[in-house]
C-alpha cells in the first residue's frame, strides 16, 4: 500500500492509526497545512467527522466529546489556529480528560525563515499536555509508517492515563507540499511514497496497550459522624454506597452524585449557626474538588479530620487536609443515627421551604431555572452547565434526582467554549442533552453553533445582560464603574442570534412553561434556544430571601 506522496501518506497512516485505537470521533477546522489530513479524516471509514470554522469552539467540541465518554481528536492548520486551542488544553489538563491535539506545521526549514503562517509549534502547550511528540515530515524510509503508527498509540494511551493521569497530548505534524493526494499540484512536485503503509493484519492497533488499572481503594469503615461531599468527582454509585454505610452526603449540583437520600441545601442550611453547631461532624470524606458554595468550604474549613478522595490530583486549597487517596469504599460500621436524622429532618424542611417559596411566583427567576431544567432533562439525559451563576444555582436548587449525566467546565471553571461543549457531548450521548448558560457565556462561543454536523441540543439560557456572578461579590460594593468592568451589559437579542445560526427560538415569559418547552425541543431533534429573561440586582435579592426563608424555618423549630 502506496501513497502518492509523503504527506499523504502521513495523514493516511495517523488517521487510520488513530480509528484502530478507538478514536471514532473527528473535529477539523479548515486550513491549508492541514490539507492532507483533512481529506484522509474525510475518506476514513469509522470516524465520525465535524467541521468547524473557530479552532476554539473545535477544541472544546472534542473535549465536550471526551467528557461524555468518546475520546475525539481536534485537528488544525499552522500558526495562530494552533495557539486558539489552548483554552480547551487547560481545562483538558485541569479535568483530567483526555483529549488528543494535531497540529499541521510547516516543514523544520520553513521554521525561523519569515516564512506565512508559521509560528514555533514545538511544545507551545507547555506542561498543559501529558506528552508531546514531532511527527514527519515524510521521507518515504522504509519502517517509517511503523513508526508514526507507534507514536500515535503512545499518544492515544497517554491521553488515556497509561502514564498515571489521563489528559492532552500534542501531536505536531510537519508537512511539505503537495498537500493534497497528487505528485503534482500544479506548484510543487513530489515523488510517489513507495514503502508500505499498512497497519496489522488485525485491524488493531499497531502496538496493544492497556487501560490503567483502579486504584486499590481506601476501605473505611463509617465510625461515628461521617459526612461526605461529593464535588467534580462524585459518581452515584459512590453516594448511593456512603449512604448506606451510614454516612450523610452532600452531593454538588455537579457532582452527578445528587440522587434521592442526598443533602441538596446544604448552602441553606449552612447559613444557619444554630444548626451548623448541631452537625458538626466526626470525619469529612471529601470527593475531587468542592467550591460552588461559600457557606459550605467556611463550613469545611473548621473541620479538622479531612480525607481527600481524588484521582487527578491535590484538591486541597486550604492545605489542611490529613490524608488524601485515589479511591474509596464505605463499609457499614457504627454510624451515629441521631446526627444523620438531624440532617435529614433539616433537609425536608429547607427542600419544602425553597420548593414553595419557587413555586409561588410565575414570573421567571434564576433559582427556579436552574432547579426546573434539571428535572426537565429525561432520564438517562446529559445536562451541560455554564460555569459562573449556573452551576452554582444548579448546586443551591437543584432537587434529588436519579439518572443524571451532568457535564461541566469546571476543570478551570472558564466561560470558553460553552456551546461547543454541549454540542460535543450532545454528539456523544445516546439520550437528549440539554445546557443551562448565562448570557455571557452564549455569547462567548456563539461560533460553537456553526459545527456541521450539528446534533440536536435544546439551551437554557438566563439572561440578566450581564455578568451576574460579580453583583455578589465584593466589586458591586463600588457602583461608580461596576456596569462598566463588571456587568458589562451587551444587550444582545437572543431571538435575532438564533434566526441567524438556523436554531429554534422561544421566550420563555412564565415558569411553568420552562419544562414543556425543553421536553418538546427535546421531541423536536433540533437545535432550540430558551431565554429566560431575569433582572441581576433581583437576582441577588431573592437568593438571600430564599436563604434566609431557610434559616427562619430552623430557628422555629
Amino acid at each position: 500500500m502506496t501513497a502518492p506522496n509523503p504527506s499523504t501518506a502521513l495523514a493516511f497512516v495517523v488517521i487510520d492509526e488513530l480509528i484502530r485505537n478507538g478514536v471514532r470521533r473527528g473535529v477539523l477546522a479548515p486550513g491549508s497545512r492541514s490539507g492532507a489530513l483533512a481529506l484522509a479524516m474525510a475518506a476514513a471509514d469509522g470516524m465520525d467527522l465535524h467541521i468547524a470554522i473557530d479552532e476554539r469552539s473545535a477544541s472544546f467540541f472534542a473535549l465536550g466529546s471526551a467528557k461524555a465518554g468518546h475520546l475525539a481528536v481536534v485537528v488544525t492548520t499552522s500558526g495562530t489556529a494552533a495557539a486558539n486551542l489552548y483554552p480547551a488544553v487547560v481545562e483538558s489538563d485541569l479535568a483530567g480528560v483526555p483529549l488528543i491535539v494535531i497540529t499541521a506545521d510547516r516543514p523544520p526549514e520553513l521554521r525561523h525563515t519569515g516564512a506565512n503562517q508559521t509560528i514555533d509549534h514545538v511544545k507551545m502547550f507547555g506542561d498543559r499536555v501529558r506528552w508531546y511528540a514531532e511527527m514527519g515530515p515524510g521521507e518515504d524510509r522504509p519502517g517509517e509508517s511503523g513508526s508514526w503508527r507507534s507514536m500515535v498509540c503512545q499518544a492515544v494511551a497517554t491521553a488515556m492515563g497509561s502514564g498515571g493521569r489521563p489528559g492532552p497530548v500534542h501531536l505536531n505534524l510537519g508537512f511539505r507540499e503537495p498537500l493534497v493526494p497528487t505528485s503534482d499540484d500544479g506548484r510543487t512536485r513530489a515523488a510517489p511514497y513507495t514503502n508500505d503503509l499498512r497497519g496489522r493484519s488485525s485491524s488493531g492497533p499497531w502496538t496493544a496497550w492497556d487501560s490503567p488499572p483502579d486504584p486499590t481503594p481506601l476501605e473505611l469503615p463509617v465510625q461515628g459522624r461521617v459526612l461526605v461531599v461529593l464535588g467534580d468527582e462524585g459518581s452515584p454509585q459512590l453516594a448511593r454506597q456512603a449512604i448506606d454505610a451510614g454516612c450523610v452526603v452532600i452531593a454538588e449540583g455537579h457532582s452527578g452524585g445528587r440522587i434521592p437520600g442526598t443533602i441538596t441545601t446544604s448552602h441553606h442550611l449552612l447559613a444557619s449557626p444554630a444548626f451548623t453547631n448541631r452537625a458538626m461532624p466526626d470525619l469529612v470524606v471529601q470527593v475531587g474538588r468542592v467550591g460552588l458554595s461559600r457557606n459550605l468550604l467556611s463550613f469545611l474549613a473548621t473541620i479538622p479530620n479531612r480525607l481527600v478522595v481524588s484521582r487527578h490530583g491535590w484538591a486541597d486549597p486550604e492545605r489542611s487536609a490529613r490524608r488524601w487517596v485515589r479511591s474509596v469504599t464505605f463499609l457499614g460500621g457504627s454510624a451515629e443515627s441521631g446526627w444523620i436524622e438531624r440532617w435529614s429532618k433539616a433537609e425536608a424542611r429547607a427542600r419544602r421551604v425553597l420548593d414553595t417559596a419557587l413555586d409561588e411566583s410565575s414570573a421567571p427567576d434564576e433559582a427556579r431555572t436552574a432547579r426546573d431544567t434539571a428535572a426537565a432533562v429525561p432520564n438517562g439525559g446529559t445536562l451541560v452547565v455554564g460555569s459562573s451563576m449556573p452551576v452554582r444555582d444548579l448546586d443551591l436548587f437543584m432537587t434529588a434526582r436519579d439518572c443524571l449525566r451532568v457535564v461541566s467546565n469546571r476543570g478551570a471553571s472558564g466561560i470558553d467554549g460553552f456551546v461547543s461543549t454541549a454540542l460535543g457531548a450532545a454528539a456523544t450521548a445516546s439520550a437528549p442533552t440539554v445546557a443551562l448558560a448565562g448570557d455571557l457565556t452564549m455569547l462567548h462561543d456563539r461560533n460553537g453553533w456553526l459545527i456541521e454536523p450539528r446534533p440536536p441540543l435544546v439551551v437554557v439560557v438566563v439572561n440578566n445582560n450581564g455578568g451576574g456572578i460579580f453583583s455578589f461579590l465584593p466589586q458591586a460594593s463600588f457602583p461608580d464603574h461596576f456596569e462598566d468592568l463588571f456587568g458589562t451589559p451587551r444587550g444582545v437579542n437572543f431571538e435575532t442570534m438564533a434566526t441567524d445560526h438556523g436554531v429554534f427560538y422561544r421566550h420563555i415569559e412564565h415558569s411553568e412553561e420552562l419544562g414543556p418547552a425543553i421536553l418538546g425541543g427535546l421531541a423536536s431533534g433540533d437545535s432550540h434556544l430558551l431565554e429566560v429573561r431575569t433582572d441581576r440586582a433581583e437576582n441577588v435579592k431573592r437568593h438571600r430571601q430564599l436563604t434566609e426563608l431557610v434559616v427562619g424555618e430552623l430557628l422555629e423549630r
